[in-house]
């Protein structure tokens, strides 16, 4: 993974977490609606990658994917994103334009005192 995309997949998980601290989850879990969110929209080969944005182990992710797509009723992970993205349960954001200024704000997560 180039250290652009990195950056951008940083950006769009600092995203999906503060979209889940400020709704009620129903079906999913926080890491579940991360993992999709990240994979609706950044360009990520294995979950390794995933797994090295999120800061856990690749194992982790694909149990968090295997329990995401049971949740979903989906076999694939591309069917449980789509699931995802028509229920509502993850956030729709949208990936950096290399050369289109931006000037959104990232809201990070408390780490508390």
């Amino acid at each position: 993974m180039l250290p652009s995309t990195s950056l951008e997949a940083k950006s769009v998980l600092a995203q999906a977490v503060h979209w889940t601290n400020a709704k009620e989850l129903e079906l999913l879990s926080p890491a579940e609606v991360w993992n999709l969110a990240l994979l609706s929209t950044c360009n990520l080969a294995s979950y390794e990658e995933l797994a090295q944005i999120r800061g856990v182990s690749a194992r982790t992710v694909s149990l968090q994917m295997k329990s995401a797509r049971l949740k979903l009723g989906a076999h694939t992970n591309v069917f449980a994103v789509a699931e995802a993205i028509r229920n509502q349960l993850i956030p729709i954001l949208a990936p950096r334009t290399k050369g289109v200024p931006h000037a959104d704000i990232v809201v990070f997560p408390d780490r508390g005192p």
